[in-house]
């Protein structure tokens, strides 16, 4: 079945046009702004339990071994204090108390591989859920764009916020690739300083003119060989969302962090990002994707060593105050259709790799391991509680998948859970791509294996 999408300008080389608030005249055909045909591939029927998405990335990779598939063993620290928090599922509850005592909202995947070992191949596939081209890195979007891109037909005259909003990433995060760049994500950094977006109230009528005075330079030069090249589109997207949030009464309320909810979130960068998740999400304002990245859980050394600034027991203590603290603010949140925003809203929490299992290396820390990891899924219909899949006694190998294929997880069937739980149909491609080759949702052929990629059900049953 073929769905033709809605058509969005063309530019030629004398057209002009209004993006944002500036008016910018085109030069060249940009790919990115052509009309594009969506497929369907095979007849698949979404779950549609969740409106957003929360998806929480442990950049650098977490040791799945001294977290949610612990193993004990002689290099287990003894202030670790191990225990049994549901059948089946044991975790160092001096790292992770918090997590620990809401284990009931939440479930782990135990049996999730993944194909690649170094960092930034590993990264861009946990974000885009395709292996690094390098030929077609510019043309994939990320899941998150492609999530903000389905939702075009549920954006509101009202809503002022970005459809993607992401928190503390850096200059490599995988964007909207061949989409509109107004799908792509809009990143802000919690970890030091004023917010930007926010307008002090001694300052609006200084913004003011200054954007006024912005808009008129803009009218200048229209004939700039520059306008309309896909930068200066892009440039001009960003722009716009900016501006609309800027200009918005309700975004200093939004944006806001106050002193005692920033000390109840762990006082840090990460949980300052789980505060303002929080606050974009339960505003039901435009945004439906949140991606959140915390590290670097790197540890190849002195992974247990506290007198390292950064170490398995900090970040663990930062992921267990921010995650459990929004969990529990948005089980108390209420939307406006009556619903909890907990209710509303899936929550994915994983990094890129696990680590190596057994004793420490050499150098007492863990390197990188793709054959075992963990995730946490919670919200959206999700049921906690309960750990799906089994790895050997080290943690190094997937001996149960804990669902009905008989095979691990893999970051295939993640993003189609991802898609499922939204209402988006996984199967679906793009065939009109700057390259010509179809962007497809998520691929079949991945790795070195075929996949029999399909949503995670286990989840939810």
């Amino acid at each position: 079945m073929s769905i033709w999408l809605p058509e969005v300008p063309t530019l030629t080389r004398r057209s002009l046009f209004k993006v944002g608030a500036v008016v910018v005249s085109g030069f060249d055909l940009l790919p990115m702004l052509r009309p594009l045909n969506a497929t369907v591939k095979e007849k698949v029927q979404p779950r549609g339990t969740a409106e957003y998405c929360l998806f929480v990335f442990l950049q650098g990779g977490c040791s799945h071994v001294d977290s949610f598939d612990l193993k004990e063993g002689k290099w287990t620290p003894p202030d670790f204090e191990v225990k049994q928090v549901a059948p089946g599922i044991q975790i160092p509850v001096s790292l992770f108390p918090k997590l620990s005592r809401d284990i009931s909202k939440i479930a782990i995947l135990r049996s999730l591989e993944t194909w690649e070992t170094e960092h930034e191949r590993a990264i861009y596939y946990m974000h885009a859920a395709h292996g690094f081209s390098p030929a077609r890195i510019k043309e994939i979007p990320s899941v998150g764009a492609v999530v903000a891109y389905e939702s075009r037909g549920k954006r509101k005259d009202s809503d002022f916020l970005p459809p993607f909003m992401s928190m503390n990433y850096g200059p490599n995060q995988v964007k909207q690739g061949c989409l509109e760049a107004k799908y792509g994500p809009l990143n802000i950094d919690t970890r030091g300083g004023d917010l930007s977006f926010v307008v002090r109230q001694e300052e609006k009528s200084r913004f003011k003119r200054r954007v006024a005075y912005l808009n008129e330079l803009a009218t200048l030069s229209p004939g700039t060989i520059f306008q309309g090249t896909a930068p200066v589109v892009q440039a001009d997207s960003f722009q716009g969302d900016a501006l609309g949030m800027m200009q918005s009464p309700e975004i200093p309320k939004i944006l806001k962090v106050e002193d005692d909810e920033k000390k109840r979130y762990g006082n840090t960068g990460f949980g300052d990002a789980c505060l303002l998740a929080r606050n974009i999400l339960a505003a039901e304002r435009g945004t439906r994707f949140v991606a959140v990245n915390h590290g670097f859980w790197d540890f190849h050394t002195n992974i247990y060593d506290k007198t390292q600034k950064s170490n398995q027991y900090t970040l663990s203590r930062d992921l267990d105050t921010g995650l459990s603290e929004l969990i529990t603010d948005m089980e108390k949140t209420k939307t406006a259709d009556g619903r909890t925003l907990f209710e509303k809203t899936l929550i994915v929490c994983l990094g890129e790799f696990g680590r190596t299992p057994g004793d420490l290396t050499v150098g007492k820390g863990r390197d990188h391991h793709r054959f075992a990891m963990s995730a946490l899924f919670s919200g959206a219909g999700v049921i906690g509680g309960r750990a799906l899949g089994v790895t050997d006694e080290q943690g190094g190998t997937v001996v149960k998948p804990g669902w009905a294929k008989k095979r691990s997880m893999y970051p295939e069937d993640v993003a189609a859970t991802m898609y499922s739980a939204l209402g988006i149909d996984w199967t679906k491609e793009i065939t009109n791509t700057p390259s010509g080759r179809a962007f497809e949702y998520i691929e079949f052929q991945s790795g070195t294996n075929f996949l029999d990629v399909s949503e995670i059900d286990a989840l939810f049953s």
